[in-house]
């Protein structure tokens, strides 16, 4: 089991450093737009961009976005087109059994994402903060070093939605037996929860984190049924 899952581990290899420096720059960027904005503009209805928490809560929502896109395209190569067509009649035949083999690759991409996601936001929003406590753009009276928990549990959550929104969007695919669908599948849950995830992060980290772990246990629940789908699957070819 080990041995299979450094092996599907290293075949994520070439997409590792793509995938940090992605985070950190979508995260860092996003972070810097919405400060920016915060400081140049003093209508009511931007108030909020000058809320550190509001800020992070923006910023990981973007960051997301842009990453499930990516997510999608590395899983279609890397999982959805080993399970669709006549593709998985070499699969099929392993020794080490199809479900097993599918719960393996499951696992090795969300380690991969996970912590490489993880790493890029984790940093940027260092960076980030340290820059603000030091020499602030944005106008408030708070410093910015008291947020360093608070951003790190907002990043937290957005890599458990991401990789939840990522791995659903491929289960799709393979049920539909369509690597565009698992593409399309992934867009349609970032426009539709975009602006909810983005109120969620801004208004109670807490909260988030737990609506996140909650994502995460739901979507297991889906591996598991796919797994035993794949395990039962009588049929070779579409």
């Amino acid at each position: 089991m080990k041995k299979n899952f450094e092996f599907e581990r290293l075949q994520l290899k070439k997409h590792r450093w793509i995938l940090l420096i992605s985070a950190f720059l979508s995260q860092l960027s996003s972070l810097y737009f919405f400060t920016i904005i915060g400081r140049v503009d003093s209508t009511e209805a931007n108030g909020v961009l000058k809320n550190y928490i509001t800020l992070s809560g923006l910023a990981s929502t973007i960051s997301m976005c842009i990453l499930v896109v990516y997510g999608t395209v590395i899983i279609n190569r890397f999982l959805v087109t080993n399970y669709i067509s006549e593709n998985k009649t070499r699969l099929y035949v392993y020794p080490i059994g199809r479900s097993r083999l599918f719960y393996t690759k499951i696992a090795s991409f969300c380690g991969v994402f996970s912590l490489f996601q993880f790493l890029g936001i984790a940093v940027s929003n260092a960076i980030y903060l340290v820059i603000e406590t030091f020499t602030p753009i944005l106008l408030t009276s708070e410093s910015a070093s008291k947020y360093f928990i608070p951003f790190m549990i907002t990043a937290l959550a957005s890599v458990m939605l991401t990789i939840s929104i990522i791995i659903l969007s491929s289960l799709v695919g393979i049920y539909f037996n369509s690597t565009v669908t698992t593409i399309v599948t992934g867009i349609i849950f970032v426009v539709i929860f975009g602006n909810i995830l983005a109120m969620a992060f801004a208004s109670n980290v807490v909260i988030t984190l737990g609506a996140s772990i909650l994502v995460a246990l739901v979507t297991s629940i889906f591996i598991k049924i796919t797994g035993m789908r794949i395990e039962n699957d009588e049929v070779i070819s579409k």
